[in-house]
């Protein structure tokens, strides 16, 4: 049986960047300028997580990943030098022309460094073209066996697709590879999660949550793992600690008002899914109007 859980699979992104290309080999738009003679970078010269940090909510994946932080919060790092972090940003914006033009320009420096290749696929993905970014995501692999970031991101495109066994050997994966990244850690999780193995999922959930003991999604991440082994005073316990600025947000509000209803506080139940802005997305909305049916508002 499918758990319902909330928000999306994560693409380690430290590593990222972007590019539609003619051939796998390079990216897109690249002039004869771009290839002349410049200092070839070696894997070791080049960083591979992000350092400068925006204040998040959600801060345990912060020097990896992009997808977690908000717009304004992207904001914060549109200065930044690093043509890594520049490409990855501007994807993360959907500003594919601007990010494609800046890796064409970084093409000869970055050829043998497998974050650019990673963040080449990245862009792709978030545009939909899964095959291109499989591409790139290989060639990553080809420069670096191994490499961690496009091993959880293969895992992300084909979860994406609903090949979610293919998901699971990807993220196992990459996690084998490296027990310190934490990114693909949280997409087994949720993964193990979604399919009820909450066993398997809390130890790696709480594992994050210590390490990073204010990160919103994983506070909430551990309260539905208490949720679905229905322990509603230690959900309670977890959901309670999620600031109130964002319980509007379906994905914190609604197992947290059933979780307070079925400890006996259906007012403060009822307040909380009051406030709930109504999901755009349609499993949340379907989720929405169940729970709705569970507090018995009509």
């Amino acid at each position: 049986m499918k758990y319902f859980i909330f928000g999306t699979l994560i693409i380690l992104a430290a590593c990222s960047t972007s590019k539609e290309s003619r051939n796998v080999n390079a990216p897109k738009d690249v002039s004869k300028d771009s290839f002349k003679k410049e200092k070839v970078l070696l894997n070791t010269e080049v960083k591979d997580y992000i350092s400068e940090h925006p204040k998040t909510l959600n801060p345990a994946l912060q020097d990896e990943t992009l997808d977690r932080y908000t717009t304004d919060e992207l904001d914060t790092l549109s200065t930044s030098s690093d043509p890594l972090i520049a490409i990855s940003l501007r994807c993360s914006k959907k500003d594919f022309d601007t990010a494609y033009g800046v890796a064409a320009k970084n093409f000869n420096r970055y050829q043998k460094i497998p974050a650019y290749w990673n963040a080449v696929a990245n862009c792709h993905l978030l545009q939909g073209n899964s095959r291109k970014a499989l591409l790139f995501y290989n060639k990553a692999l080809e420069v670096s066996p191994n490499y961690v970031p496009s091993l959880n991101n293969i895992g992300v495109l084909y979860s994406r697709q609903g090949e979610e066994q293919k998901a699971l050997v990807a993220f196992e994966r990459a996690n084998q590879q490296s027990r310190f990244a934490k990114t693909p850690r949280y997409n087994l999780a949720r993964l193990y999660l979604r399919y009820g193995l909450v066993e398997s999922a809390m130890p790696l959930f709480q594992g994050l949550l210590n390490e990073s003991p204010t990160d919103v999604d994983l506070i909430n991440a551990v309260g539905n793992c208490y949720f679905f082994m229905s322990d509603y005073q230690k959900a309670y316990s977890l959901f309670a600690q999620i600031p109130a600025s964002a319980l509007h947000r379906a994905e914190y509000g609604l197992n947290f008002a059933v979780t307070l209803k079925k400890i006996g506080k259906t007012k403060e139940a009822m307040g909380i899914f009051d406030d709930i802005q109504k999901p755009q997305s349609s499993e949340l909305k379907e989720y929405y109007t169940v729970i709705a049916q569970q507090l018995g508002i009509k």
